[in-house]
């Protein structure tokens, strides 16, 4: 059976902080395997372009109906009821863990998809999803072991080997980097693993080298979150130009203060100062109450010798944000900003 591969960047912010070692700062999720539909004409892409398998027993097929409209109650149901009639039956064990891993029993997946394991020792999905977990729950070492089995069995299976290459790269073992290049040739349009592997070589300060994967991978992003998460990370390893334009594709989809803000400061890398302070400004105006915007602004507005306005902008974002994270310095630059505001009457 070959399982879909799940899409999602999950960042919670565009502009949080990215930085830190050993592990990777908000890193995009471990891949997941998750269920594909029942019966498909055209499979979703996956690495490997496997077709769907046939679902294993009409509850099953059921579950997977249920699971695929959101209904995690009935799928459950569904899914329990085949692991009852056919204790043996690896599928239902991997769907099962599916279910219970979303419904937020992580101690129940587990032991659905170690079963799973355990009677479909060739089934990738199940492998791929606990070694997820396991590196979720910082059990490196037990990744490490689920996903080196599995990839004995399929040694060019592109989630296995970006789940490896985020093991590896937390405990700071020089492997990661192998595994993520054969991860990347592996499946060279999946733009997450490039994403995943520039991260780890922006956090190993090889900027140069996250730059080329960066852009690599930007061609083949098409939803908001991934595009949005390469700009941002174009912008940390300073290929600005590149940053500015992923961003300008994820504002086409959608234009929110976020990654207004974003390009602004791609575009304050790239000494465009008057697109900068363009973005920042109709960031501000789209949405008053996100705070870095105003920030940002207010920077700008400093630099320009515009003190009296920057001061409104930096009380703007604390009024906004009064325990952000840039709460201190806009307290101590609205101080300055004052104190030239009144040097210049």
């Amino acid at each position: 059976m070959a399982g879909r591969l799940f899409r999602a960047c999950a960042l919670a912010g565009f502009l949080s902080a990215c930085g830190g070692a050993p592990a990777a700062p908000t890193p995009t999720p471990p891949h997941r395997a998750t269920p594909p539909e029942p019966i498909a004409d055209e499979a979703p892409p996956t690495p490997k372009k496997e077709r769907a398998a046939p679902p294993s027993s009409e509850d099953v097929a059921r579950g997977m109906k249920a699971l695929e409209a959101g209904d995690i109650g009935s799928a459950k149901s569904a899914f329990e009821g085949a692991v009852k009639k056919n204790p043996k039956d690896g599928d239902a064990h991997f769907y099962l863990g599916v279910t219970l891993e979303k419904s937020g029993d992580k101690a129940g997946a587990e032991k659905h998809y170690k079963e799973a394991l355990a009677l479909r020792p060739d089934l990738e999905a199940a492998a791929i999803n606990l070694g997820a977990m396991y590196i979720e729950a910082s059990k490196h070492d037990e990744a490490l072991a689920v996903t080196q089995k599995a990839l004995g069995k399929q040694p060019k299976n592109a989630s296995l080997l970006t789940n490896l290459g985020i093991a590896l790269a937390t405990k700071g073992d020089a492997g990661a980097a192998n595994a993520f290049e054969e991860a990347t040739r592996a499946a060279p349009q999946d733009p997450l693993i490039r994403l995943t592997y520039a991260q780890w070589l922006r956090t190993w300060k090889k900027l140069d080298e996250a730059a080329a994967q960066l852009k690599a991978a930007a061609p083949h992003a098409k939803d908001l979150g991934t595009l949005a998460s390469i700009g941002h990370e174009q912008r940390l390893a300073g290929a600005f130009a590149d940053c500015t334009s992923s961003l300008s594709k994820a504002i086409e989809q959608k234009d929110i203060a976020e990654l207004r803000t974003d390009r602004a400061l791609c575009k304050v890398g790239a000494k465009d100062d008057a697109g900068a302070l363009d973005d920042l400004m109709t960031a501000v105006k789209k949405e008053p109450g996100y705070g870095p915007a105003h920030f940002y602004l207010a920077n700008r507005l400093a630099q320009a010798g515009k003190f009296a306005e920057a001061v409104k902008e930096y009380e703007a974002y604390l009024k906004a944000a009064p325990k952000g994270d840039l709460a201190k310095q806009a307290e101590e630059r609205a101080k300055v900003a004052r104190e030239r505001a009144k040097k210049k009457k």
